[in-house]
């Protein structure tokens, strides 16, 4: 009965916000012919405007972490009006189940990269350590040092030719901004190494483990309840966790957000696990958390005429805002 009760709220609530995306957008004969009048910059800035009113409104009913994963199902998929020609897709998902890249290495600049310094080195050093085996990355050291000098702000290189903004002034330090800024610390580690392997690190591969959020630790969250599964470069499948768990937890199913409970017999008898939580702060979805951030990725889509542009931004869950615009591509 309490199953069949649950699958009727969450259809409900799908269709709630299905109907409120189709409203807000006004999808209609009329609003696209009034908006195919207008030059294609303003087109995008006006859906980008619905957008966001449409996000503030469906997050309103996101309270629990149920109602989150409902909202990270609904996608819509780029479709055309036949009357303009005009192309809307739009798509979210939680940047909370992939690893704050700059957040890792900011806690790791104290020990100067040095991974066996102790146990919240070798925590901190495994997710980095696991990805770069994976693709058979040969000198892991020095990929480190080349990521460790990018965030930090010295000009003292923890390796030979390590810090890429003594000779490229316009490169930026303090975090890594993109893929394409880590793009570069890529080449400038082929440049170094000669290891073709670096090319197999493609955005999708990178993007899939890790994102590039702010130093700041608040953004440095694991969402239990948001784990996908991902495509490793075998068949097998696997989930964030594997990059970060002790070897001898690695292998079947495992419910983490029980693993990492308050709760928890194992976590409460295993101090590697209790690093493992804090380090990384793992938890769930929680509204209530008012000093933390919960960011979700958007990608927007707008094609008009010849013209497709792209806009992916982060938007704060828990402060009903935009967090910062971080992609814009025209085609």
């Amino acid at each position: 009965m309490k199953k069949a009760i649950v699958l009727m709220m969450t259809l409900g609530f799908i269709a709630v916000i299905t109907a409120l995306v189709l409203y807000t957008l006004s999808i209609s004969q009329k609003s696209f012919a009034t908006v195919a009048n207008i030059d294609a910059q303003n087109q995008f800035s006006l859906t980008f405007k619905d957008f966001t009113a449409i996000l503030k409104e469906m997050t309103k009913e996101v309270k629990k972490s149920e109602a989150l994963e409902t909202l990270l199902g609904i996608d819509i998929p780029p479709f055309p009006e036949p009357k303009t020609g005009l192309t809307v897709g739009f798509e979210m998902e939680s940047y909370m189940k992939k690893l704050n890249l700059n957040a890792i290495l900011v806690q790791l600049l104290p020990a100067e990269g040095n991974c066996d310094l102790n146990l919240s080195t070798e925590i901190l050093c495994r997710p980095l350590n696991r990805f770069l085996d994976q693709y058979e990355i040969r000198d892991k050291h020095l990929m480190i040092d080349l990521l460790l000098d990018t965030v930090d702000r010295d000009d003292m290189e923890l390796g030979g030719e390590t810090e890429i903004a003594s000779e490229d002034i316009d490169f930026a330090q303090g975090k890594i901004y993109s893929y394409n800024h880590l793009k570069k610390i890529f080449d400038r580690y082929y440049q170094l190494s000669s290891d073709k392997n670096v090319f197999r690190l493609n955005r999708d591969i990178v993007e899939e483990v890790f994102w590039f959020g702010d130093t700041n630790r608040t953004e440095q969250m694991l969402d239990c309840n948001t784990m996908t599964a991902l495509s490793g470069s075998d068949t097998e499948e696997k989930s964030v966790f594997s990059y970060i768990l002790p070897a001898h937890m690695l292998g079947g199913e495992t419910d983490y957000c029980a693993l990492f409970s308050k709760k928890s017999e194992t976590l409460a008898s295993d101090p590697e696990l209790m690093k493992i939580k804090n380090l990384f702060r793992i938890s769930q979805f929680d509204l209530n958390k008012t000093k933390s951030k919960y960011l979700i990725k958007c990608n927007l889509t707008l094609g008009a005429q010849s013209v497709e542009n792209e806009l992916r931004f982060s938007y704060d869950l828990i402060h009903k805002r935009i967090d910062r615009i971080e992609e814009s591509v025209s085609k």
